[in-house]
């Protein structure tokens, strides 16, 4: 009787030392945020998206002042030349199928952790996400605080605004081994649109951060980003976004659009004139859709 008692004993030892070890859903992304937040920002950055449709081809086009994503049918190319200036989120965008430029603040062309970060509260999609400068063009960097002092960085985007759930082991998209966390929006604030993280293992950094919208009326879908190191930087590499076109809430076109960073250079600056062209340049939340043509 001893011996089974002392063996149910253990059993429930070793249940609760296993249980300590499980990482907390909330800890590990209250983490994760402190982790980003203390990442040195490069100042400026030239690079190129490449994208590649499967059902789903994206361009570029104007309406009420602002840019949005032009999503239609097809499986098609599309390429731009971006220069980007971090501290006031300005993105000089060229279309490379036509030469014509562009300028906006949205985060959607900002690779860096302050485009995503902007995009936690004020949404990626149907967003132009409007935010105050930073005061300097090239932040000081303070290594990361993963204790408990993360509480005025998670009191801002933490789980006042997600509800944070483990999902389990997940491999980041270079491979490395990372935890995946769903997160669903509090208040069902329609800004607050991240649904999904993979956090890295080894640097308690974001590897792939997801978004998502859904309309019963219009575009249904997700934009995911992956990071990794860039020289030195933690920045964005590439991504997808996956989409359906609903009308009363039928689904009449889905689709993938998959898109890559590359040629991405960090200059110590790019001349001012370069983001001066002043009547594409987005301020403005509203109209608040991506324009959609001919998706069908």
């Amino acid at each position: 009787m001893r011996a089974r008692i002392g063996f149910i004993i253990a059993i429930a030892l070793s249940s609760t030392r296993c249980l300590a070890q499980t990482p907390d859903a909330t800890a590990l992304y209250q983490q994760a945020i402190a982790a980003m937040s203390g990442l040195p920002q490069p100042p400026y950055l030239r690079y190129r998206i490449d994208g590649v449709g499967d059902g789903l081809n994206i361009g570029l086009v104007v309406r009420g002042g602002n840019l949005w994503l032009n999503m239609r049918g097809g499986s098609g190319t599309s390429a731009w030349q971006i220069n980007h200036r971090t501290f006031d989120y300005t993105s000089a965008v060229v279309n490379e199928s036509d030469g014509k430029a562009y300028l906006t603040h949205r985060s959607f062309f900002d690779p860096t952790w302050y485009g995503t970060y902007r995009a936690l509260h004020e949404g990626m999609l149907n967003s132009q996400d409007p935010a105050p400068p930073r005061t300097s063009p090239a932040p000081a960097s303070t290594p990361p605080d993963l204790t408990l002092k993360t509480i005025a960085i998670t009191s801002v985007m933490g789980t006042n605004i997600y509800n944070v759930t483990d999902e389990g082991p997940a491999a980041c998209p270079n491979g490395a081994p990372g935890r995946a966390l769903r997160l669903d929006s509090r208040d069902h604030d329609w800004h607050h649109q991240l649904n999904g993280v993979i956090i890295d293992e080894s640097s308690h950094r974001f590897c792939m951060v997801r978004f998502g919208i859904s309309e019963a009326l219009g575009f249904a879908g997700i934009v995911e980003q992956d990071f990794s190191d860039v020289n030195g930087y933690w920045i964005e590499t590439g991504g997808l976004i996956d989409g359906t076109l609903r009308a009363l809430g039928i689904s009449t076109h889905h689709g993938i659009w998959r898109f890559t960073l590359s040629e991405i250079v960090l200059p110590p600056t790019i001349p001012d004139e370069t983001f001066m062209k002043e009547p594409q340049l987005c301020a403005a939340r509203a109209p608040r859709r991506e324009f959609r043509s001919g998706l069908r």
